[in-house]
């Protein structure tokens, strides 16, 4: 039966591919269509913006609107449609990083209107009160400028526009200072954390827009460092600022800095570059990665990664969107990175053509779909839009996607099914009386007298894996909280079911089924409901507390996935919760 099961759920699976694209080199790779919906528009078309996932909400920061005029606004997303707030300066091609302490620094950008000069000015965002306030100057006038915050209130400031570049420090409080000169301009670099106080820069474009081919990287403590792998391979150049921050796969709590980057060579095959702790080396991919599609060229734009999945994506758009003669549509493109195996596993994805958008300015939600923000799809700087798709990539979209396709399969998928389950029936049949034959004399009670005896002592842990009655999971049970409670396993976010299978000497099989059958519910939902008990008791008892803190003290590796997982389990947000449950 387990047989029959797992061939069908096989076919099942093939199913949707059946009708894949198949362009020079999508078809060497899984294909599967993914479904996106248009949500409600901006209250300003905009380009040129920041986009980041604040409180679980995303946020669209500064970029230019009509006629090419920078806007004072951001706007956040939050009960399916966007709120306006207005900002203390302009910040087109400007940079906004989260800080430690929960708070947004919003800095640069171009002075005057159509793109035009640098500025230096900074304010401070609240997301838990949507204000923002001038904070102070950057030491270098910036536009199109990275930051890297670090863990200390602190943050990393480099890159420029057409203007000199180096790096400065955000000192926590309200000063930008000057640190060092850099080996050649970067507009938009990547700022990646290689230790607690330490970082590199690194980009694919100079300060006038032309593609670097120097295999060199800034440091910030010491002197610049040779990559040799970028002697063969480019880093992707990035026209618009994507956060370092969105490409992050390591544990800070172990030391691991580790991201992904999307890399090309001469030939202009996309692939992917894992830097960890500012060591560069090629991710290898089970298939290349596709450059081309039914449809034509693939034009990608960089990475981001959902921890709480472990899955990357990388996005793309078509590359005629980018030509002289733009058009005003596009098919989304995402390659989904099983970065965890090895080599790792790629999954092509496509949507439908999505009218008035481009993929320029892209975020992670909190249920981990990607959700496209403004942009200028129709190849003008003047004229960008205001609107906003959602493409469902999550796990748990794509599953809800295949129920959906499941209920409207063809008649000939029926039919190949039905074959297949009857051919399999057969094959059991034949099976199941041939092993009767082989054991004629075979008593049926000598199988009952084979089965291990349970006494009503407490088992010994070498039998743990044997154990099928109620009464002995309930007692496993127990010993897994009693181990769970005292120890409070649950606050280290890369805690394993191995780590109670070491504890207990038991097995994975008999823990996993011990939760499922005492609990109802998996491993990792069995202790995420400890998280977010613990994190409940945070937000009740200490109010100041931000809600980062409040997600790396709870055991979470990332604020993404704590919005996530708190609002599956409790049915709000940890803020809105906090507001309810005040002690």
């Amino acid at each position: 039966m387990k047989q029959l099961i797992a061939v069908i759920y096989t076919l099942i699976a093939l199913l949707p591919l059946v009708a894949t694209p198949q362009g020079n080199n999508a078809g060497k790779c899984p294909a599967v269509k993914v479904q996106a919906e248009r949500l409600a528009e901006l209250n300003v078309p905009r380009y040129g913006h920041t986009v980041l996932l604040l409180n679980g909400e995303p946020t669209v920061i500064g970029g230019h609107t009509t006629n090419f005029v920078p806007t004072p606004t951001l706007e956040y997303y939050k009960d399916g449609k966007w709120h306006l707030v207005q900002t203390a300066f302009p910040h087109d091609d400007g940079c906004a990083v989260e800080l430690s302490t929960g708070k947004v620094l919003i800095m640069g950008g171009h002075k005057e209107n159509m793109g035009v000069g640098q500025s230096f000015e900074v304010e401070l965002y609240d997301p838990l009160t949507h204000t923002s306030e001038g904070l102070a100057s950057l030491d270098i006038k910036r536009a199109m400028l990275s930051a890297l915050a670090l863990d200390d209130g602190r943050a990393v400031i480099a890159g420029n526009w057409y203007h000199k570049d180096a790096i400065e420090i955000y000192d926590g409080n309200i000063s930008f200072l000057p640190v060092k000169g850099v080996s050649f301009g970067r507009a938009t670099p990547f700022i990646l954390q290689t230790a607690k106080d330490d970082a590199i820069i690194i980009g694919g474009m100079d300060t006038v827009g032309h593609q670097i081919t120097h295999p060199v990287a800034d440091r910030l403590q010491g002197e610049p460092c040779h990559v040799p792998l970028l002697e063969e391979w480019r880093i992707a150049p990035v026209y618009i600022l994507w956060p370092s921050s969105t490409a992050f796969i390591g544990d800070k709590s172990k030391g691991d800095y580790s991201y992904l980057l999307l890399i090309t060579n001469d030939e202009g095959q996309p692939a992917i570059a894992r830097v960890t702790n500012g060591e560069f080396t090629l991710l290898p991919t089970d298939v290349p990665i596709p450059r081309s599609s039914q449809w034509g060229e693939i034009y990608y734009k960089g990475i981001l990664v959902d921890q709480h999945s472990q899955r990357a994506y990388l996005v793309g758009d078509d590359a005629s969107h980018e030509a002289v003669n733009p058009i005003t549509s596009t098919r989304a493109y995402v390659v989904i990175i099983d970065y965890t195996k090895e080599p790792a596993g790629l999954t092509f994805c496509y949507t439908d053509v999505l009218d008035d958008t481009d993929i320029d300015n892209i975020i992670l939600t909190a249920d981990g779909d990607l959700m496209l923000t403004g942009g200028v799809p129709h190849g003008s700087y003047f004229k960008p839009t205001a609107a906003t798709w959602l493409i469902h990539i999550s796990p748990r979209s794509q599953a809800a996607a295949s129920s959906k396709s499941f209920s409207f399969l063809p008649p000939w998928a029926w039919l190949l099914i039905s074959m297949s389950i009857m051919a399999l029936c057969t094959i059991l049949i034949l099976q199941a009386r041939r092993r009767r034959r082989s054991h004629p004399q075979e008593p049926v009670a000598a199988v009952h007298e084979q089965a291990p005896v349970i006494t009503q002592e407490a088992p010994a842990t070498e039998h743990l894996e044997e154990m099928d009655g109620q009464e002995n999971y309930a007692e496993l049970m127990r010993r897994i909280c009693q181990l769970m409670e005292e120890q409070r396993l649950y606050l280290n976010p890369a805690l394993k079911m191995t780590d109670i299978v070491v504890a207990l000497g038991t097995s994975r099989t008999t823990i996993s089924n011990c939760i499922n059958l005492q609990r109802g519910c998996s491993f990792p939902q069995f202790v995420n409901t400890y998280r977010v008990a613990h994190a409940q008791e945070l937000l009740r008892n200490q109010p100041d507390l931000k809600i980062t803190e409040v997600s790396l003290s709870s055991g979470f590796s990332s604020e993404a996935s704590f919005y996530r997982i708190f609002k599956s389990i409790t049915g709000t947000t940890p803020t809105d919760w906090r507001l309810d449950n005040k002690a």
